[in-house]
């Protein structure tokens, strides 16, 4: 049977790209756990340790919560009753992830207009409409002392 390969603390948060206190963190979380110390407290950390920690920098790029992540981690793979579990968390994820692109899109459009004014207002020599609008607003604001 092969060799398992073994990381310090140092060289697993290396390998992932994250730093030796972000894998602390994650122990205090219930995250992550070394597979066991050394003599002298040292973290030593398998290839299993590695997968769970890609896991959690993966999950949380799709915008996951440590907490969601932490219950994903628990769920058996095996089990229907965990793969349900996951389609709902990934359906909500979905829905989030719509209402954020229909805002993007809103931006998007916002920002476009204010783009063609400024280039109109430059073809015309005029002032900028937009740092004008913004003197506008904060001239109707009142004092806040």
């Amino acid at each position: 049977m092969g060799q398992k390969e073994r990381f310090l603390a140092g060289e697993l948060a290396a390998r992932v790209g994250v730093n030796r206190e972000t894998l602390r963190y994650y122990e205090r979380r219930g995250l992550l756990k070394p597979a066991r110390r050394t003599a002298a407290g040292y973290r030593i950390y398998d290839e299993e340790s590695a997968a769970r920690l890609l896991f959690i920098k993966r999950a949380q790029g799709f915008g996951f919560s440590l907490e969601e992540i932490r219950g994903l981690l628990r769920m058996k793979p095996a089990s229907p009753r965990s793969c349900t579990r996951v389609m709902k968390m990934l359906d909500s994820k979905l829905e989030e992830l719509a209402a954020k692109m229909q805002e993007m899109a809103h931006f998007h459009r916002q920002l476009t207009g204010y783009r063609k004014q400024c280039d109109e207002a430059l073809a015309e020599g005029e002032c900028c409409p937009v740092i004008v609008s913004v003197g506008r607003s904060s001239e109707s604001e009142p004092d806040k002392n």
